[in-house]
């Protein structure tokens, strides 16, 4: 039977509760990934965060929903009243070195609650682990029930690895897997 220690990923990148979750983005964009698990100090895992996880805080954000497409503007001749003035959202596509791209627009979206979380905020409790001697058999049937797409790959209390439903794929594809 085919272990979880043959095709798990034993460099795992982690994050800590107190990661700001701006940075967790950055992170998973960076390393193109779609989760991490979270570990204490002691690297104990404690939660797994995905970009879902980001992605419902976005969609919960009221603030970035609404109003990331608006700037706050200067009094004007053209505003008279002061109102806040749409932006064009085409703009957030232009070319960073784009003179219409300029720091100062970024700098007038307003900041929002998105901006202040952190991963202990938006990640997932671990509840259930594998372990490296777990059959590949078991750990898919524990992905299909949990509804998952990745579980943390622990002994002795200790993260080793992650495996990911991806994982699993490439082993069936590779005839690993019967």
């Amino acid at each position: 039977m085919l272990k979880v220690r043959e095709i798990m990923v034993t460099e795992v990148l982690t994050v800590t509760p107190d990661t700001p979750v701006r940075r967790l983005t950055r992170l998973l964009a960076d390393e193109e990934i779609s989760g991490a698990p979270v570990v204490n100090a002691e690297g104990r895992p404690v939660g797994v965060v995905s970009a879902t996880d980001v992605v419902r805080l976005a969609a919960d954000d009221t603030d970035i929903r609404v109003q990331a497409t608006r700037a706050r503007t200067e009094t004007t001749a053209q505003d008279p009243d002061g109102e806040d003035q749409e932006m064009d959202p085409h703009g957030f596509f232009l070319p960073e070195d784009s003179p219409f791209a300029a720091e100062r627009l970024l700098g007038q979206i307003p900041e929002s609650e998105f901006d202040a979380a952190t991963v202990a905020d938006i990640m997932t409790p671990v509840s259930f682990t594998v372990t490296p001697d777990t059959d590949v058999s078991e750990l898919a049937d524990f992905l299909v029930r949990g509804r998952i797409h990745r579980a943390v790959v622990v002994d002795s209390n200790k993260l080793v690895g992650i495996v990911t439903s991806g994982d699993v794929l490439r082993a069936v594809a590779g005839g690993q897997l019967n």
